[in-house]
């Protein structure tokens, strides 16, 4: 299932207020703009709301509208809410059109179930601290708030301008030991060596492959206790973190000695080989991709992500103010964000198609497409409103 659109307000009408205009997606998004404009926001965002249909949150924000719209297998989901005061004032989720859940204040509404004669709309009421459409998830009664879990559980956020979890070692116990989490990059060395465990040589020569593809040549790759320092108290186990041996070299380069920017590479490869031989991934967000590392690398590791995306039907957005990164990506998978005062407005192919086109013929780099605001008129239309 595919997020198609979002919306998004919180404190309507007060000096708080902050509004994301409809954001319309593909299957690979690439969202740019200027500093401070709100491209991370608006990932953030998309990640919340997967957090609060996983019910990993409850939706106790003190004001926040979503409304979201979905394709899934030939058909349309639309589901928004409204938190007002830490309270669900209104919830609304539609399937091709047909309303199965209405509730409003004091979480009175109506809601479908399927195996009641035959099917009917009934009353019933939930807490105001809750979503419906996560507690009242029911593969018999309400099966269409599956898809909206399961989007949900396959969305993945990671922050490519982050340490990626450098600093982060494992820690490896005699039994037992928590299962690695491949929401959070910062568990990157566990979940590599999960990956080892459940996937063994098809995961690694995966991994082989796409570092070597990054312009990253290693020979081999592996967790070990790192070699550049050594802790000799006050952990409860082996500290162990990742390590390569690159082409031509004798010796390793531990997680604590490797660049920044292999690291951030060997890090994002990880988690996504990981969820896609684990068949987990479903829509990835990517924030300051490419951030970090320079022009060849960052335009190989897009070519990368954008071809693994179209061969397993994954859902890619990303954001980037770097203008190589611009240039890399084809400009009908741009999303322009432009803030005024508090409402971000979108400029995209859906709503704007004339402009995107016109801009084909220029010659020019896609980053000048930004650059000379080219979404607000094209500079020959400037140019003539000023003879």
């Amino acid at each position: 299932m595919f997020l198609t659109s979002i919306s998004y307000r919180e404190h309507e009408g007060r000096d708080q207020e902050w509004v994301l205009e409809e954001l319309s997606l593909g299957n690979s998004n690439l969202l740019v703009g200027k500093n401070a404009t709100g491209k991370t926001r608006t990932l953030n965002i998309i990640g919340a709301l997967a957090q609060l249909l996983r019910g990993e949150r409850p939706p106790t924000l003190f004001s926040a509208n979503y409304e979201a719209c979905f394709a899934d297998r030939g058909k349309t989901l639309t589901y928004s809410f409204r938190v007002d005061d830490n309270k669900v004032v209104a919830e609304t989720f539609a399937l091709d059109g047909e309303v199965l859940l209405k509730r409003g204040e004091g979480g009175v509404g109506t809601l479908f179930f399927k195996e009641i004669d035959g099917g009917k709309p009934l009353q019933f009421q939930t807490p105001q601290d809750e979503l419906a459409a996560v507690v009242r998830r029911d593969s018999i009664q309400h099966p269409f708030f599956q898809p909206l879990y399961e989007w949900a559980a396959a969305v993945r956020h990671y922050y490519f301008g982050s340490s990626l979890g450098k600093e982060v070692f494992a820690v490896i116990v005699p039994m037992g030991g928590a299962i690695p989490d491949d929401k959070d990059a910062a568990q990157v060395v566990g979940i590599y060596r999960r990956a080892v465990k459940d996937f063994g040589e098809a995961f690694k020569e995966a991994m082989l492959r796409d570092m070597k593809r990054v312009d990253y040549p290693i020979a081999d790759i592996g967790t070990d206790p790192p070699i550049s320092f050594r802790v000799t108290a006050g952990v409860p186990g082996e500290l162990v973190g990742l390590w390569v041996r690159e082409e031509g070299l004798r010796s390793v380069t531990d997680q604590h000695t490797m660049s920044q920017g292999m690291f951030r590479v060997l890090s994002l490869l990880t988690l996504l080989n990981y969820l896609s031989l684990a068949k987990k991934a479903g829509c990835i967000l990517i924030d300051d991709i490419g951030e970090g590392l320079d022009f060849d690398r960052s335009c190989l590791l897009i070519d990368l992500l954008r071809e693994s995306a179209a061969k397993s039907s994954v859902q890619l957005i990303m954001s980037t103010n770097d203008k190589f990164v611009m240039n890399k990506i084809p400009l009908e998978e741009w999303s322009v964000l432009q803030r005024q005062g508090s409402h971000l407005h979108v400029r995209n192919r859906e709503n704007s198609r004339e402009l995107f086109e016109e801009f084909k013929f220029t010659g020019l780099s896609n980053f000048s497409f930004l650059e000379m605001d080219f979404v607000n008129g094209s500079p020959a239309e400037g140019a003539a409103a000023h003879e």
